[in-house]
């Protein structure tokens, strides 16, 4: 192309030069005139005003916010874990020594190894030739009587019991070991006489060593002890950079920009007779998004379902070794408790939508019956070969009860109903009438009559039902409890009716009352009377599922499940007394109580609307990676149980901490995520 100057051609080189010259020319005579310079100047200096003020005003402010929230953040870590030292050093990990032990019955004290979640108590002060009794009890043995722990005399010989990691002045009749887990209570006797000389209590950490004056009840650390909790924090971490990323990695991957960057590279990569299919990408992510929402699987029950499995793998392999990841003692909650409630739940929730889709898709109700009688009878079977796992398949001691056990006749007796009774299409909006707004509750009303029946029956057991040589409705843990009165009555009528009907052999030999309350009488958590309550959480379940069903607004959705949170909620603070230990009907993992269903589904209630808003609603998580292990529940239970003690899953650790038992847990429980992944990439899913 050329450009013609008064009828004679230029080239484009040659107006480049022209219009350079013109420009020179319009600066070499209005420089003046323009104040170039000063505008330059003062163009400059306003530069600097506004990077000056960005650093004074704006730069400053945020390094002292940033002081400011790291001040806060060490408070709190202070508060939590009572120092600011996280550092976790390799002088802990192997710390050992030894302390006072209870020796074998007639042999007297001996040393014996501080173990994991103990302390060692050295014994001074106190009047000669006194013989002294110092007695215990934790906070969590609610109404125990105290036991003797250490008797001695000042200025008897002691035992020649030395060692060379014994911190100094401890010998086996100087000292005794205590719990670190709850808060120790100790009472000192003169003369076995049962006048109480002074007494005192304590919160002791693990692994250190105090002293104990026989004068006051003084208590002092010699050897402070290291922090239990430290390493939960660093495992916190973890989990929040792990999560971080995969939120940062989802937020990236979503962006149109992104994504059409992979189709391109895709394509980049292909052969070439291939690419004419990929030629269009916008019609490519199109079809994607389409698919997408055609979808009809909310990724939230897949989630909430994960996280119940995931947790229950973790708590099951140890749960690094801390009290509130194993089940309680007896009343109370802890994190163990949850998890195989609300898998009992979230069955419940997943079992209407299925029953009522095979239904809209005309199967008939006999051969739905059959198909739950198959799977029941499955998952009992399943859970009797789990209990035989290893050296436990003497016939003469299997135990009966068990998780899928709990898990079959639990279904059973609650999809049995719904398939009967759920109808085939529930009226739409438009037809409802006034009452149109509670036709999840209006359309189930044999369910809650069951429901209530179930409940009833098995608080009427409870509270009723004679058990030899134990008070009526007893709801204790027997051993040290009550003084001491009702030793042999762990579990009242639930223990009662499992050994009735199964035998003392063949039900849990060891409850988890047993370290705590003592006692030697069987109780199994997964008995007979529990399962009652079970249906009752099920049907709970149920009842999240049908607001599903019935309502289309995610509004509506989540304010039935948050009021529905609150009446199970209110109704189990009732039932307890709003305490631990005060209530009618204690929170009881053990005994499946009215009340601990009803909290545990309150809490089910509320953390399934939060997962369906954060992953369903607003799309702000999509469920990864729990979804894939609640995808394929079934079958990561039962392989977590058959490979429980095998590498890599687990080994035998190196030292007796908290930290390499966590880190082993939490690794053994990633992998079974990890495994679900890569079930779910190839397709492969355990369906009873």
């Amino acid at each position: 192309m050329q450009i013609a100057v008064l009828g004679n051609p230029i080239s484009g080189l040659d107006l480049l030069v022209y219009v350079c010259v013109v420009c020179r020319l319009i600066v070499f005579y209005g420089w003046n005139s323009l104040h170039i310079v000063y505008y330059r100047k003062l163009a400059t200096q306003n530069i600097f005003e506004f990077l000056d003020f960005l650093y004074t005003d704006i730069w400053l402010q945020l390094l002292l916010i940033k002081r400011i929230v790291l001040e806060k953040l060490n408070e709190i870590i202070i508060i939590l874990f009572e120092t600011d030292e996280l550092i976790i050093t390799m002088e802990e990990l192997r710390r050992s020594f030894m302390c006072g032990s209870p020796g074998v019955t007639g042999s007297g004290p001996r040393l014996g190894k501080v173990h994991l979640d103990r302390a060692c108590v050295i014994i001074n002060g106190g009047l000669q030739n006194i013989n002294y009794t110092i007695k215990s009890r934790v906070s969590e043995c609610y109404s125990c009587a105290y036991t003797p722990v250490w008797t001695g005399m000042i200025g008897s010989q002691p035992l020649a019991a030395t060692s060379s990691n014994i911190p100094g002045g401890i010998s086996a009749d100087n000292s005794f070991q205590v719990d670190t887990r709850y808060t120790t209570y100790l009472e000192i006797l003169r003369n076995e006489s049962s006048n109480i000389s002074c007494s005192t209590y304590y919160h002791f950490a693990q692994y250190g060593v105090y002293n104990l004056s026989l004068d006051n009840c003084t208590i002092s650390v010699q050897e402070k002890g290291s922090n239990a909790y430290i390493p939960l924090f660093w495992g916190m971490v973890i989990i929040c950079l792990l999560a971080g990323l995969r939120l940062t990695y989802q937020a990236i991957y979503k962006t149109s920009v992104f994504r059409r960057f992979l189709v391109w590279l895709s394509l980049r990569t292909e052969v070439q007779n291939d690419l004419t299919q990929f030629a269009d990408t916008s019609a490519l992510l199109e079809t994607n998004e389409e698919t997408t929402k055609r979808s009809r699987r909310l990724r939230s029950l897949d989630a909430f379902r994960g996280l119940s499995i995931s947790v229950m793998i973790f708590v099951n392999y140890g749960g690094g070794n801390y009290y509130f990841f194993n089940h309680s003692p007896w009343n109370g909650l802890t994190v163990a408790d949850l998890v195989f409630p609300w898998f009992i739940w979230i069955m419940g929730v997943s079992m209407v939508i299925s029953i009522q889709s095979q239904l809209r898709n005309s199967i008939p109700r006999s051969k739905m019956i059959r198909k739950i009688l198959k799977r029941s009878f499955l998952l009992v079977l399943l859970g009797l070969i789990l209990n035989s796992e290893g050296d436990r398949n003497d016939l003469r001691s299997l135990r009966i009860p068990g998780v899928l056990q709990r898990f079959g006749i639990s279904y059973l007796l609650v999809a049995i109903p719904e398939a009967l009774l759920t109808p085939r299409e529930f009226t739409g909006e438009p037809d409802r009438g006034n009452f149109g707004f509670m036709l999840d509750l209006t359309s189930a009303g044999w369910q809650w009559f069951l429901t209530f029946f179930a409940g009833g029956l098995h608080t009427a057991i409870t509270f009723l039902l004679p058990v030899p040589d134990c008070p009526k409705g007893y709801l204790g843990p027997g051993g040290l409890a009550e003084q001491g009165e009702n030793f042999n009555c762990t579990g009242g009528a639930a223990m009662w009716v499992d050994v009735s009907i199964f035998g003392k052999d063949h039900i849990y030999q060891t409850p988890t009352s047993r370290p705590v309350f003592l006692g030697n009488t069987p109780h199994d958590p997964e008995g007979l009377l529990g399962t009652l309550n079970s249906v009752v959480l099920v049907w709970l379940g149920v009842a999240a599922g049908r607001v599903l069903l019935v309502h289309q607004t995610w509004q509506s959705r989540v304010k039935r499940w948050l009021a529905f949170s609150m009446l199970t909620g209110l109704a189990a603070a009732c039932l307890c007394g709003f305490s631990k230990n005060e209530g009618i009907i204690p929170v009881n993992k053990n005994l499946w109580s009215l009340s601990f269903i009803l909290a545990t589904a309150s809490f089910a209630f509320i953390l399934l609307s939060a997962m369906y808003l954060l992953i369903d609603v607003f799309k702000f998580w999509s469920g990864s990676p729990l979804h894939f292990p609640g995808m394929n529940s079934i079958l990561l239970y039962i392989g977590h149980e058959m490979v429980d003690g095998m590498i890599p899953w687990s080994w035998k650790p190196f030292s007796e901490s908290h930290a390499e038992q966590l880190a082993m847990n939490m690794w053994g429980a990633g992998l079974w995520i990890i495994t679900s992944y890569v079930l779910y990439k190839k397709k492969v899913f355990l369906a009873l």
